[in-house]
């Protein structure tokens, strides 16, 4: 009979050496076996017996708790059908916690996981802590494995993050998706002790980050941890990742392998990253020059990119500098063709086609940027100074303040001057009648000039609102992001292909074998 790891981690080296020579000579010995025979040998010898496999599953917060069922719930459905078939010593899972078809696929599946409980900050914090305990312990050993996934809303990263907050729990409504300022979040930093833990004990860590702006969490990686996400971190996460993921999860390969394969064959607009040396180049590299053309216009304001990148990039550096990126982008394309390991003479259908709609998106958003333009948001840098000077017997009250042109348009002003003389003829105190005095006057000077640049450009009033319909009337901007998003795939895929033929380094995800 052949043996089997579970066999082979039960007897010594002589036992495995003298079951082959018996297989050798109770067959008619043919030399051209031998190498296949002690490459097998090897393989048995070198693998680590009973190596201990731990799961955790944790997420699907941030649903609204009007739903019965979450976006999540293909994710736990393609989870427990890997694990009936795969086994794992330990699965623990902390997911969702206010919906009915949710909490009911979570407790009539996943019958071997060591504890079920709803995903909480209470849970999460309890569950990150136990298993820094186990490492700190020994009970993960040099070359065990701990898996630990996240399917969940996530913001995109603050500058307190070194990874990104996700949400926890149900939420009223679905607020704002990059920010999630509406609901409770937790931050990926504490898994920073877990990584370090691992990569003090030769314990294999890998983390899959599956929610919205993910890529931050790659700050995570060490050489005993892999990290893996669905996004970039200017990016939104889309459901089809995690399960395609999963599905790809398959005995022998690495989460490497399960990465690339999954990565070809989501065409959406994400950017999916690896923390290998090879991903963390095209990372570092290429994401954010194509950045702007994985964007599109969406009418659920809370969900939109487009318009905010538009804005914040209509200044003369923003404009400069995007058309630096862009020539850069196109360099980095083309350079694809001078590597030795393409065919020259192919015609290349993705690099011709991927520079084609990269340039008609260009020249859309080009065209944007010259309405804007012509509306007056170039003068939105010109700054203003107003000034103030009341007198109240011997005291002299003085009020002034600096404004932009662009919060000059944006300012509430009448709101202001009414609150303070609200609060002006409320105060029994000269003195503060003054100082709330020259705070009117000042702000009613900067109304008045607030009202003179409206009157010369009266597109500057809710030009916001005037660009989203700008927008919502062309509608491509999402066909030509999705089209952008597929030959980026294909792209990718080359790329990762070259720099692992320069670097093919060891790393933690190649490391890391279901």
């Amino acid at each position: 009979m052949p043996l089997t790891g579970l066999e082979a981690g039960n007897i010594g080296l002589s036992e495995i050496l003298k079951h082959v020579t018996i297989r050798l000579t109770s067959r008619r010995f043919n030399p051209m076996k031998l190498p296949l025979i002690f490459s097998i040998t090897y393989f048995l010898i070198s693998t680590p017996a009973f190596a201990e496999r731990r799961m955790i599953l944790m997420g699907g917060g941030g649903e609204p708790r009007s739903r019965s069922s979450s976006g999540f719930d293909d994710t736990l459905t393609s989870l427990d059908g890997y694990l009936q078939n795969n086994k794992w010593n330990q699965t623990v899972v902390s997911f969702n916690g206010g919906h009915s078809q949710t909490e009911n696929i979570i407790k009539t599946k996943f019958p071997g996981a060591a504890s079920k409980s709803s995903f909480t900050p209470n849970n999460y914090l309890a569950i990150i802590k136990n298993y820094e305990k186990q490492l700190k312990n020994n009970e993960l050993k040099p070359g065990d494995q701990l898996l630990i996934m996240i399917d969940s809303h996530g913001a995109m990263a603050s500058g307190t993050d070194a990874t990104h907050q996700i949400a926890v729990g149900a939420v009223n409504e679905k607020g704002n998706m990059t920010t999630l300022r509406d609901g409770t979040t937790v931050s990926l930093d504490i898994l920073k002790n877990i990584s370090d833990l691992a990569r003090e004990k030769g314990v294999k860590l890998g983390i899959l980050d599956f929610s919205c702006h993910s890529g931050s969490s790659l700050s995570l990686a060490n050489e005993n941890t892999c990290v893996i996400s669905s996004s970039g971190p200017n990016h939104f996460g889309y459901t089809g990742f995690s399960p395609n993921f999963i599905s790809n999860m398959k005995p022998g390969r690495s989460l490497e392998d399960v990465f690339l394969e999954s990565r070809k064959t989501i065409h959406d607009h994400s950017f999916p990253m690896i923390s290998t040396p090879e991903g963390e180049s095209i990372n570092n590299d290429f994401y954010p020059k194509i950045t702007p053309y994985l964007y599109y216009f969406d009418e659920k304001t809370d969900e939109d990119k487009m318009v905010d990148y538009i804005l914040q990039s209509n200044t003369s550096y923003g404009i400069c500098q995007r058309d630096v990126h862009f020539t850069d982008l196109l360099r980095q394309i083309d350079s694809l063709k001078a590597v030795s390991s393409w065919n020259t003479n192919q015609s290349l259908p993705e690099i011709v086609n991927i520079k084609n709609l990269l340039a008609q998106y260009k020249q859309k958003q080009d065209n944007y940027f010259k309405m804007l333009r012509s509306w007056g948001t170039d003068k939105f840098d010109r700054r203003e100074e107003f000034n103030a000077i009341v007198m109240s017997g011997k005291y002299k009250a003085e009020f002034s303040g600096k404004y932009s042109w662009k919060e000059l348009v944006e300012g509430d002003f009448d709101t202001i001057i009414k609150n303070v003389t609200d609060a002006r003829n409320t105060a029994d105190n000269p003195r503060s009648k003054a100082d709330f005095q020259a705070s009117i006057d000042m702000h009613s000077k900067a109304r008045a000039k607030q009202t003179e640049i409206l009157a010369q450009y009266p597109n500057l009033r809710d030009y916001k609102k005037k660009l989203r319909d700008q927008l919502k009337i062309s509608n491509e901007t999402y066909s030509l992001a999705r089209q952008i998003a597929a030959d980026e795939r294909k792209l990718y895929d080359k790329m990762y292909s070259n720099l692992k033929a320069q670097k093919n380094q060891k790393n933690a995800c190649k490391d890391f074998v279901l």
